[in-house]
């Protein structure tokens, strides 16, 4: 069988402590048990053996919960980077020393406890990336051709054996082992450990899948696209776990910084006691100034944001990408498969006085059949869609001349056709009315292509061809704006009319068109030379040198090309655009996470040394406060998995397109019935 849900369930039950199979756990349950005994030989009377009973337990509870922390000094030791490890166990050797037995306990004791608490709640903020584990496909059913003629069979595989082509057979239950498209069958399909979508969706033939993604309801036939490490799984789970590993500025800073703050404390406590001799002082000291809220204030807020990134299909390459997202100031956007989906359609076909919509369209579909043009191949399809007959109409292909750039001409049943730009017409001898001229012009302003027809030396009519705007580019500006955004741009090797039109549909505040890829770094220099921390949105091989150029890079649609996804510093899932605010905002959110532990970790190490001066705080109390802090630090980090976007983030519903003017549609989005309406 292929692989279920259920086999998340070994994870769920490794990650459940008790007493019997974690060694931590069972070492701090027997060092809590010989306190409480101590002092309850303590309350019990007051004869020198109940002294020395104490003393007994509280010097075996501190043994065995300082074991654990001695081994971990050793080891800093050895590796020449003494941590807060070998400040507790030279406090906690010198409080045996001089009989402070009590204080020993106590303070490995609650270092222990810190530690094991730590480790546990860090779990937590890995939840995404151990999700992630879960969902890895083990096995995929394949559907081959058996031995007699006709006859298939389906065997079973290990998900990395899935190749290219082949036909994977998914099952309610199971999981996708590889990225495919949809073949046969209808089922509803749930992806939210990689997209972060919460509702199944439902997929049918044409549809893409994911590897990773649950099928919840039905049954599908997919056929392999990206196999093994190039799975969208696999890209995610590996920047995933990059991101993890990556160190941020601020916690290269930190780590540094404690490698030789550990050798000063010691220094300051051996100075204290050398000219106080109270090695009480010199020992409580050593507790208090102990760095370990310190050290954990970025990891723990790295880390759980970029499990919460994950959640919500954003994936941040490393804290220091993320620290830069912070401070974007400058977002720029490719246009094409960008801002809008990257798929021509036909939205209005105009007929001349004398030719009607149908006959225009019928005769240019016709003739674009022997083009691969992505106009030409919208136009066909539109026809198709309309029911008119195009594949019945006879075009010789002798007759069928394309011109690159300009358009083609053909004969369509004795009939000379043009289909293409005025050029096209023009350089035939077509001459253009100026119903014609006017048309086109309307259709320009709106950031339309266009496709001129002739028939017989006639211009009969055009098409007008838009690329859709995506839904979630709709409101995208606002939402930039309430996380900090202050000028947004597109940087397009597409016309200025399309450009401009996209700009006004969506609010951006400025539109360069016509742009070579390097032209499109130029702009971006630009725009950095203004001072301001610039972004860079894209989807496609042409996007990767500016992607490169900008502070940071933001591909969308782990499906996109290889080239832009290793380029870019930050992945969208999805192609929501929506999540770009999302992103930009939780970036924020942790760095002034990182920045609320740092000067949390300070002032607590500055009040308890400050008490220890004073007299006002001791051995015990400083560890007691020390890991409170320790804790609290932690605490506000695991915050950050269940940040939200702000209210006033909300995403608005996606608006359907406004039809302009009198135009006549004959979209299937657009729908309106005219009398020049193909029906």
């Amino acid at each position: 069988m292929a692989q279920s849900e259920a086999t998340a369930a070994p994870l769920a039950q490794r990650a459940r402590p008790t007493l019997r199979r974690d060694p931590a756990l069972r070492r701090l349950g027997l060092s809590a048990l010989l306190i409480v005994v101590a002092w309850g030989l303590r309350l019990a009377g007051d004869g020198a053996d109940a002294a020395a009973l104490h003393t007994a337990a509280m010097t075996a509870a501190a043994l065995i919960s300082g074991s654990a922390v001695a081994r971990r000094a050793l080891v800093g030791l050895r590796l020449r980077a003494p941590g807060i490890e070998t400040l507790v166990t030279v406090a906690a050797a010198g409080a045996l020393a001089i009989g402070e037995h009590w204080e020993a306990a106590a303070v490995t004791f609650l270092f222990d406890l810190g530690g094991y608490l730590e480790g546990r709640t860090l779990e937590k903020a890995r939840a995404a990336i151990q999700a992630l584990a879960a969902a890895a496909p083990q096995t995929a059913r394949i559907r081959r051709a058996a031995a007699g003629p006709g006859q298939e069979v389906e065997v079973v595989v290990p998900a990395d054996a899935v190749k290219k082509g082949d036909r994977m057979v998914i099952r309610a239950g199971e999981r996708i082992a590889a990225d495919g498209i949809v073949s046969r069958g209808q089922a509803e399909v749930d992806e939210a450990a990689l997209t972060g979508e919460l509702l199944p969706k439902a997929k049918g033939p044409g549809d893409p899948v994911l590897a990773g993604s649950v099928v919840t309801l039905g049954m599908l036939e997919a056929v392999a696209t990206r196999t093994g490490q190039e799975s969208t799984f696999a890209r995610i789970a590996r920047m995933v776990g990059e991101a993890e590993a990556a160190r941020s500025p601020v916690q290269t800073a930190v780590e540094r910084f404690a490698r030789y703050y550990t050798p000063a404390i010691l220094a300051l406590a051996a100075a204290t006691w050398a000219l106080s001799r109270d090695t009480h002082l010199a020992l409580t000291l050593l507790v208090v100034a102990c760095p370990g809220a310190l050290v954990l204030a970025a990891p723990v807020s790295l880390m759980a944001g970029i499990g919460r990134a994950a959640r919500q299909g954003i994936l941040f390459k490393g804290g220091q990408r993320l620290e830069q997202l912070a401070r974007v100031q400058a977002v720029a956007f490719d246009k094409t498969g960008t801002l809008t989906e990257g798929r021509p359609e036909v939205v209005r076909v105009w007929a001349a006085p004398g030719w009607s919509p149908a006959t225009v369209l019928q005769v240019a579909a016709s003739a674009e059949r022997a083009s691969t043009h992505p106009l030409a191949l919208a136009i066909v399809e539109h026809a198709k869609q309309r029911g008119l007959p195009v594949g019945a109409v006879d075009v010789p292909p002798e007759s069928v001349r394309i011109v690159p750039g300009r358009g083609l001409a053909a004969e369509v049943e004795g009939r000379r056709v043009l289909v293409g730009s005025r050029a096209m017409l023009e350089q035939h001898g077509v001459v253009i009315a100026p119903a014609v001229e006017r048309e086109v012009a309307f259709e320009a302003a709106k950031g339309r292509s266009v496709a001129m027809v002739a028939i017989d030396g006639q211009a009969a009519g055009l098409i007008a061809l838009a690329d859709r705007l995506r839904p979630s580019a709709r409101g995208l500006v606002t939402r930039l704006r309430q996380v900090g955004v202050r000028h947004t741009v597109i940087l397009t090797g597409d016309t200025s009319e399309a450009a401009e039109a996209v700009a006004r549909e969506v609010g951006i505040d400025e539109a360069l068109a016509g742009l070579l890829p390097e032209a499109k770094v130029e702009h971006l220099a630009a725009l950095r030379r203004r001072g301001w921390v610039t972004a860079m949105v894209g989807d496609g091989i042409n996007d990767a040198p500016a992607l490169s150029a900008a502070d940071v890079s933001i591909a969308i649609g782990v499906g996109g090309t290889e080239v832009a996804m290793e380029a870019a510093d930050l992945a969208l899932v999805t192609d929501d655009l929506g999540r770009l605010p999302v992103a930009i905002g939780l970036a924020r959110a942790i760095v002034a996470n990182v920045r609320q532990n740092l000067a949390l970790a300070v002032a607590v190490v500055v009040a308890l040394v400050a008490g220890v001066m004073v007299g006002s705080v001791h051995l015990a109390s400083g560890m007691m406060v020390h890991e409170l802090s320790v804790l609290a630090v932690i605490l506000n980090g695991m915050r950050l998995l269940r940040w939200q976007e702000p209210h006033g983030g909300a995403r608005r519903a996606p608006q359907p397109p406004t039809p302009g003017g009198s135009s006549t549609q004959i979209s299937g989005l657009a729908g309106r019935a005219s009398a020049e309406t193909v029906t």
